[in-house]
């Protein structure tokens, strides 16, 4: 499969390219920050640009299969986001996997979650609107929702379970290496397409 990923350079995005290219797909990198990658890295191509252009996001995306976008709640992630959903449809690309935020429903841990979600309440009215956005597209989308990501090893002990205000009990975070095997490896279940995941570590 042939997959373009928007925020290639951020943590998260590194650990997709690592694993997409492990498992033996061709990966075209969208970035404005290129002297964090190289060629030989196995990529299948560089694509330098601004994801609020029109035309440089349809160079990343035209001729693939589908699109990962990881690209946090900074302001502008709405605006980016319908950027990605214009150059899909114009590149007739159907498969979407978007990383939001646990923040942005969960109930638990109680105390926890109502102070994040005031300190980042302006990235968490961004992911709401680009969520939105997403919601009222005709893409095969896929939106993950992950708890504290850290840079811990994968590690395989992952939950992911249907948006229901979060999980009850942790641990309430994941490794951006475990993350990135469940956004590349969703594009192999049609089935979990139109839906909204929350994922974080299992226990055991």
């Amino acid at each position: 499969m042939r997959i373009t990923v928007i925020g290639s350079t951020s943590p998260t995005g590194l650990e997709v390219l690592k694993y997409g290219m492990r498992r033996g797909h061709k990966l075209i990198a969208f970035t404005r920050r290129p002297q964090l990658l190289n060629m030989d890295q196995g990529l299948d191509k560089i694509v330098i640009g601004d994801g609020l252009h029109d035309s440089d996001v349809l160079q990343a995306i035209d001729g693939t299969d589908a699109v990962i976008a990881i690209i946090g709640g900074k302001t502008g992630v709405a605006g980016v986001t319908q950027t990605i959903i214009r150059a899909m449809k114009e590149a007739k690309t159907r498969r979407f996997i978007f990383v939001s935020s646990y923040l942005l429903e969960a109930k638990h841990p109680r105390i926890f979650s109502s102070v994040a979600r005031w300190i980042y309440r302006h990235e968490l009215t961004e992911l709401d609107k680009a969520e939105k956005l997403i919601q009222e597209s005709e893409l095969d989308w896929i939106i993950y929702r992950p708890a504290q990501l850290n840079n811990d090893s994968a590690t395989g002990k992952i939950r992911v379970q249907e948006q229901r205000h979060g999980f009850p009990f942790g641990p309430y975070q994941i490794s951006r290496a475990d993350l990135a095997t469940v956004l590349v490896d969703a594009l192999d279940n049609d089935a979990n397409f139109r839906r909204v995941f929350c994922v974080t570590w299992s226990k055991e």
